[in-house]
């Protein structure tokens, strides 16, 4: 068995609001089996607020103030509480733990209660705020306070604890939690968005800027990286998505620089190249080139590739192997693969409309897909411009994938379960590609041009290959080869058995209107030759 942390001696606090709590009340919970493992304490409301981390609460419901009510209700969302009160009132308080009718008080009725709130008590250890629940405290807390400040926790699970156990992964969870729980300020609003994702909003900035959550490197008992952004001034409910757009910022950063993705140092030019980019969004200085993919067999045009491209003012056309890197250091490629997207979906409505329905591929980066509402806003884009979900191909490396986990592949399953295609870019190159292609939701793998362009001379890559594509037909997986060059290459990868092909030989990469021209020609590539009729 996997022991959690020990749950330490809960105080009982029993408050009065309009009026003092009944002696009567005091006597029947003090004559309770197990009262002693319990420390009560009595008074008012006011006296005790904020109450801190690791309190049951009993509290007698106000009847005639709403301010007093709304308190209640926010302060129950944070620790086990049982109310008394009137039936009719019940409905102000959704967040109560246990709920006792006033007219219906008896010892019997204390002891119940109490055992409730004692389980209750014990699974608040860990439990959050859902999403929705911490959006209305947090309007409502913001109604009545301006010097919040918002913080994003995010954590990465270490290899001990996402292995095959689910009850270490489990108790690491719990452990987790608790720990945050137990060291947040206590005045804290802690929304719970996944597993690993954590908002936590409260006045005490000077905390939250601290190091107040241990990790696995402070602990190697911990099993767990946490990764906490600066605390930010929330002014306004309002202003709460460039808030934690600007956290999430900070902790993509974060978790570049420790993956050692972010640790090259930049060159004069590279650093002019990342000080332009917001003017390069702003200027629309970025464009999408689009290569075709082929089906091999018959030599059908059955896709493209969207490419990023940069037009600078100065440094001329930048390759994307310069500004990604760069845009991801930023914190801007959510924004740049947004904007991507989206224009590919315009890209195929276009071809749509005149008569053409391509697969259309987009290259996706780690920070994107470690977004929690990365999903959310692929189908709402699809949605919005019309497209079926079947006509959109993602393309992820390895990396992208893997780096942080539990957030990526909830994304990629929630996408290929709406049937979006999802695809393994530069298959062969990640050291694990291989022991990870059965656990990871794709629906192809697109094999690394390293690979494929050698097949045009004699080697040891043929072999390679071979292997390759027979896994992946293996796994009923969709196959693509990047890279093909010449006639040669292009003979033997279709021998082989791959699905598709893009490369040189047929098509470089091109605006969406030539595009639109050569598909309008008829483009098509003759079978298992290299040959096309356009080009």
């Amino acid at each position: 068995m996997v022991s959690l942390p020990d749950h330490t001696i809960l105080d009982l606090l029993v408050l009065g609001t309009e009026r003092p709590v009944s002696s009567t009340l005091i006597q029947w919970l003090s004559e309770q089996p197990g009262a002693a493992a319990h420390p009560i304490r009595s008074g008012m409301f006011d006296a005790f607020m904020p109450i801190p981390n690791g309190h049951m609460v009993i509290v007698i419901a106000p009847h005639d103030s709403p301010n007093l009510r709304d308190r209640i209700q926010e302060m129950s969302s944070h620790h086990a509480c049982l109310i008394i009160g009137r039936p009719t009132e019940r409905a102000y308080y959704p967040d109560a733990s246990v709920w006792l009718d006033e007219d219906q008080l008896s010892p019997t009725s204390i002891n119940h209660g109490l055992e409730d709130l004692r389980t209750s008590a014990l699974g608040l250890q860990c439990p959050l705020l859902t999403r929705q629940m911490f959006l209305r405290q947090l309007r409502i807390r913001l109604e009545k306070q301006s010097d919040l400040f918002l913080q994003v926790v995010s954590c990465r699970w270490r290899p001990a604890a996402s292995g095959d156990s689910a009850e270490l992964r489990f108790a690491t969870q719990q452990a987790f939690e608790h720990r945050l729980r137990s060291n947040a300020p206590a005045d804290a609003l802690i929304g719970k968005l996944l597993d690993d994702q954590f908002v936590v909003v409260s006045t005490q900035q000077a905390i939250l800027a601290e190091s107040w959550l241990a990790s696995y490197e402070d602990d190697s008992a911990y099993l767990w990286t946490s990764f906490l952004s600066n605390p930010l001034m929330l002014h306004s409910y309002n202003d709460l998505g460039k808030t934690l757009q600007a956290c999430v910022q900070q902790i993509e950063h974060k978790r570049m620089m420790q993956s050692g993705i972010g640790t090259r140092s930049l060159s004069t030019s590279e650093s002019l190249v990342v000080s332009d980019l917001i003017r390069a969004l702003r200027r629309k200085e970025f464009y999408l080139e689009f290569q075709p993919q082929f089906e091999t067999a018959s030599g059908k045009l059955v896709g493209a590739e969207a490419l990023l491209r940069w037009l600078h003012p100065e440094l001329g056309v930048v390759p994307p192997t310069v500004f990604i890197r760069d845009a991801e250091m930023a914190g801007l490629i959510r924004t740049l693969g947004l904007w991507a997207l989206s224009e590919t979906l315009k890209a195929w409505h276009r071809l749509a409309e005149r008569g053409h329905s391509l697969r259309m591929a987009v290259n996706v980066s780690f920070p994107e897909v470690a977004d929690p509402d990365y999903a959310e806003k692929v189908l709402r884009l699809l949605e919005e411009n019309g497209v079926p979900s079947s006509c959109l191909e993602l393309e992820l490396t390895e990396t992208a994938m893997m780096l942080d986990a539990s957030v990526s592949l909830l994304n990629l399953r929630t996408l290929k379960q709406a049937g979006v295609h999802i695809v393994l870019d530069d298959f062969g190159t990640g050291f694990s590609s291989l022991s990870h292609l059965n656990e990871l939701p794709l629906t192809g793998i697109k094999l690394d041009r390293a690979f494929v362009t050698p097949l045009g001379s004699d080697g040891p890559q043929t072999h390679i290959v071979s292997s390759m594509l027979y896994l992946a037909r293996r796994l009923g997986l969709e196959t693509t080869a990047e890279g093909v060059e010449d006639s040669k290459c292009l003979e033997v990868i279709h021998s082989l058995g791959c699905d598709r092909v893009q490369g040189f030989l047929y098509a470089q990469p091109m605006s969406l209107d030539h595009l639109i021209e050569r598909i309008d020609g008829e483009l098509i590539m003759s079978e298992g030759s290299g040959q096309q009729c356009l080009f």
